[in-house]
């Protein structure tokens, strides 16, 4: 079995992180596996490198030529299956597919925002998906937008939660330390991200709270067109209410899970997310979690191992951060390994390997056009 992934770069993005787990472990169970990309960037590549997994760059500036080389591509290139990941990359899939296809086209969705069915884009990529043979959610929310908008695709659509791997910890994991309470978070620096509301949020923390806090936010400033100018008004924030020895506001670090297991906890405040894999990866370390109400929350977060808030509510997010500060620490190490416990249950490396090696290679799932 030879199967292409296809996405747009090796940044350090989500999706990203997500293909060159899951390659290498498609890879050990006996498929031949290749990446695609159009834009030049390698912050993911050494998963790839390290399991002799080929990288293929086909980046043209003119947009119609890159369309042609990757349809050509594709379709010259012999393989059974081709699994894309991000919208683009669905796009470009499904187009390589017109005309007919004797591999099978698996795209996925892992945003599950309600405006992106509605827009013209949106509605572009849904249409072409009538190319696709499986739609992959990396969600149970996901799978359900899909069925309200789409029900016609009901049939094409399976749910894989993400793969989530720990590669060896060589930190030590200090509870509380400094007297303090450690929250990473790690979100690119864009608006669905919100960072804003979180920093108004710590501000309205009384003092001695304030002083139980830490904060360390690492992600991209280029994820999103409008990532400098948000990351510079998260700043001007933190500078404007003298919290610049409570918030840190990093760049993307390619050893995030080393500064996870540093963390008390791990945090994310999106107004929309896939399945978040930072949550995923903070769950699996054994580390409590706060969260927005988004993706599949109910199964992630309850009382044992969480706390909630909602995104657009600025006081939601602060009651979320006080009951992280008052829970004592041995609360905090039991809601850890609750957290662990989960993280098994859902994301286990063996059972998830399984399921994605089963949509590429299972050809009674495939309705070629």
């Amino acid at each position: 079995m030879k199967a292409l992934f296809l996405i747009d770069s090796l940044g350090s993005g989500g999706a990203q992180r997500q293909l060159t787990t899951i390659a290498p472990l498609l890879k050990q169970k006996g498929i031949s596996v290749e990446v695609l990309c159009y834009h030049k960037n390698n912050f993911f590549s050494k998963p790839l490198n390290d399991n002799n997994i080929p990288i293929h760059w086909i980046t043209p500036g003119n947009y119609l030529i890159r369309i042609l080389k990757i349809r050509k591509f594709i379709r010259s290139g012999n393989y059974q299956a081709v699994v894309s990941f991000l919208d683009t990359p669905d796009l470009l899939n499904c187009l390589a597919a017109i005309g007919g296809h004797t591999w099978k086209v698996i795209t996925s969705e892992r945003s599950a925002k309600k405006e992106k069915f509605n827009s013209f884009r949106g509605r572009l990529g849904a249409w072409m998906n009538r190319y696709a043979d499986i739609i992959v959610c990396n969600s149970e929310n996901a799978r359900q937008m899909w069925v309200e908008y789409y029900p016609q695709y009901r049939k094409k659509l399976v749910v894989i939660y993400n793969i989530v791997t720990i590669p060896k910890i060589h930190s030590t994991y200090h509870l509380r330390k400094d007297g303090k309470t450690h929250i990473l978070v790690a979100a690119s620096y864009q608006s669905l991200k919100n960072p804003l509301r979180v920093i108004e949020a710590v501000n309205l923390l009384n003092k001695d709270k304030k002083q139980q806090l830490t904060i360390r936010w690492y992600g991209s400033k280029q994820a999103a067109s409008d990532g400098m100018q948000l990351y510079n008004k998260a700043l001007e924030l933190v500078n404007k209410y003298n919290l610049h020895t409570t918030i840190y506001l990093n760049d993307a670090s390619a050893t995030i899970v080393e500064k996870m297991n540093h963390a008390d906890a791990v945090g994310l405040f999106s107004q929309f997310e896939g399945l978040p894999n930072a949550i995923c990866e903070g769950m699996t370390l054994g580390k409590p979690i706060i969260m927005s109400r988004v993706s599949d929350y109910d199964l992630l977060v309850d009382e044992k191992n969480g706390f909630l808030c909602d995104w657009n509510d600025v006081d939601s997010i602060k009651s979320a951060l006080n009951h992280i500060l008052d829970v004592n620490n041995e609360q905090l190490i039991l809601m850890g390994e609750y957290s662990k416990v989960k993280a098994k249950e859902l994301f286990g490396e063996k059972t998830l390997t399984i399921q994605w090696f089963n949509v590429i290679c299972d050809k009674t799932n495939s309705e070629k056009s």
